[in-house]
């Protein structure tokens, strides 16, 4: 496993995601400023398609989600769980900061 920088931290808008390539897999990731910053396998297990970057954020019941654009169902950004069907998870990667640049935890 090794660490991948994916960007520039400043360069990340906040209260949003973007998508990355990480070691052949897309990830999204979210920069929630003072909460943050979150990575989650990019790709909704309910349709297949990679987009959850483009998902909005909210909170439910004290936890930070992110909505599929698609489906619209809620997957918690710490632990990639969905809210209303605990059959549905994405897998989150371990993600850091480190002098300003953003890392995300390659896995296999």
């Amino acid at each position: 496993m090794n660490w991948i920088n994916v960007c520039n931290e400043a360069s990340m808008p906040k209260g949003t995601g973007i998508a990355s390539w990480v070691a052949g897999r897309a990830v999204a990731i979210f920069n929630l400023g003072d909460d943050g910053l979150f990575a989650l396998d990019n790709v909704d297990p309910a349709s297949g398609v990679s987009l959850l970057a483009r998902g909005l954020i909210c909170e439910i019941d004290g936890e930070l989600c992110v909505a599929s654009p698609l489906y619209k169902q809620h997957y918690r950004l710490d632990n990639g769980r969905c809210i209303e069907n605990a059959d549905l998870v994405v897998k989150p990667f371990d993600i850091k900061t480190e002098q300003g640049n953003v890392f995300v935890l390659a896995q296999s």
